[in-house]
């Protein structure tokens, strides 16, 4: 099952007082990053919070919020009263002292220091925190949906380019006579061109010919493209949420058997071939790059 890591996921809900927003926005990454953004009373929730959103979403950048609004307003914050009339105090004296004209804004002052406004020591009760909780179970299975939708399209993408892979593969046997006769003129003709026939054994030459062709020879290079291939395709079809890793390896070694066609070819249109393959490998790349 071939899962997108880039997806969308949204829920809300009313608990109480309290309406609940839910966004779960995931983009593709190689590690698992997660930034979350949720009142301040979930401070003591967000330790299992970011395990159970990362449990589900596996591996990505994934951009969590989570809003709240109360009828009763947001208490998310309060100012400390008391020790704001306590700096007041103190500054007004102070400004006694120096005689200072005017009217100061001391309020501007004083909400700038530290501890003046403190986040609330309100936390989430047990059961309010179960129904957060299959809050952001809804918002990560419209997640999922909308990651196995893009990932729909990706492996039919993916298909299409590992089987194009192999269909080139397949034009290769129809070039090879052609391409052992040029090597087999090539060697000759370098032979000629640096020995005299005098000094030629010609058993000796037709050794060197066999081994200089088994040098060359891509019988070894085609049966494991298309074992690599044949995996490919099975491992698409493996029912596990989180193939990409695997997908990636794979397609590391397709590339180094067509690497090794391509250096081994010294012919050109095998080498056409080669170039065709490498541009299907890339665009599987570059597809494996958005899977979990």
């Amino acid at each position: 099952m071939i899962l997108s890591m880039t997806g969308y996921g949204k829920a809300k809900g009313q608990y109480l007082n309290r309406s609940y927003s839910i966004d779960i926005k995931t983009l593709n990454g190689k590690t698992s990053e997660l930034r979350l953004k949720a009142p301040g009373f979930l401070r003591s929730r967000e330790i299992e919070l970011r395990k159970l959103i990362q449990r589900e979403v596996i591996r990505g950048k994934m951009d969590v919020m989570i809003l709240c609004n109360s009828s009763d307003g947001d208490n998310e914050y309060q100012i400390n009263t008391g020790l704001i009339k306590s700096y007041l105090l103190q500054l007004k004296e102070i400004n006694d002292q120096l005689e200072g004209g005017g009217t100061p804004d001391y309020l501007q002052t004083i909400i700038r220091i530290p501890n003046v406004i403190q986040a609330s020591d309100e936390e989430i009760s047990d059961v309010e925190w179960q129904y957060l909780k299959s809050l952001c179970a809804e918002a990560l299975k419209g997640l999922n949906a909308f990651r196995l939708a893009e990932g729909q399209s990706l492996e039919k993408d993916l298909r299409n380019r590992v089987d194009r892979i192999v269909e080139l593969l397949e034009e290769v046997p129809a070039l090879e006579e052609a391409r052992n006769n040029q090597l087999k003129d090539k060697f000759s003709k370098l032979m000629d061109a640096t020995l005299t026939k005098d000094n030629i054994d010609q058993n000796r030459l037709e050794q060197e010919i066999v081994y200089y062709l088994e040098k060359l020879d891509i019988h070894e290079e085609k049966i494991r493209l298309k074992q690599h291939c044949k995996y490919f395709g099975e491992v698409l079809n493996d029912p596990a949420k989180s193939l990409g890793k695997k997908l990636n390896f794979i397609s590391q070694e397709m590339g180094r058997e067509i690497n090794t066609l391509g250096s081994k070819a010294q012919f050109s249109l095998l080498q056409k071939i080669v170039v065709q393959m490498k541009v299907e490998l890339d665009q599987i790349k570059e597809q494996l790059a958005n899977i979990l």
